[in-house]
């Protein structure tokens, strides 16, 4: 299972703008607030996290992030998102700690509306990441991610609150220094937090 932080990072910001909430008709303009944190404790072979076979041990995992959202409608009545956010993933086990903070800036850049009951989502997200183990710094990608994805708009295209992901749309683009691009982040997790 190929995850590096970038990427992860970036589908963070993508299904944080997405699940916002916008009426059908949004005014031009509408800015949300939004905080988040919570805790978890991740067990070998959970669901959505990194396989047994390498990741062997139980690991605490707590986040704390907030943004701002803008939620607009073009004039074909789909809705856009823009937003700046930070976020910081805090992971322990062992007596260590494997910090991944983040701060960025997350728009759509298009919008298409496919005839087929999805949209074709077009982003440019400016991001900053930096990787820590015990405060001590490992890693940091800084620049521009481009890329799309597909969402099923249940028909309903201008209303994103009932929208499905089904997934990316080509390879991501990275411009700029990108330490996590080629890294493996289940692979970190276990040659960092292992014993």
């Amino acid at each position: 299972m190929k995850r590096s932080l970038i990427i992860g990072g970036i589908a963070v910001a993508a299904v944080l703008t997405m699940a916002v909430p916008a009426p059908a008709f949004a005014d031009p303009v509408e800015v949300v607030h939004w905080e988040d944190s919570g805790s978890e404790v991740l067990e070998v072979g959970a669901e959505d996290w990194c396989p047994a076979e390498i990741v062997d041990f139980e690991v605490a995992h707590s986040w704390e992030g907030s943004g701002i959202d803008r939620i607009t409608a073009d004039r074909d009545g789909l809705i856009r998102f823009a937003a700046t956010f930070q976020w910081v993933d805090t992971y322990s086990a062992n007596g260590k700690t494997f910090v991944v903070d983040q701060q960025g800036n997350v728009r759509d850049h298009k919008i298409e509306d496919n005839g087929d009951g999805t949209l074709t989502i077009w982003f440019k997200n400016s991001v900053r990441t930096e990787v820590l183990l015990d405060g001590e710094f490992l890693f940091h990608d800084s620049g521009l991610a481009e890329g799309a994805f597909i969402v099923d708009d249940n028909d309903t295209p201008s209303d994103p609150e009932d929208d499905t992901f089904i997934g990316p749309v080509g390879d991501d683009e990275l411009h700029g220094r990108f330490d996590t691009g080629e890294r493996d982040f289940c692979e970190d997790i276990a040659l960092y937090l292992g014993e």
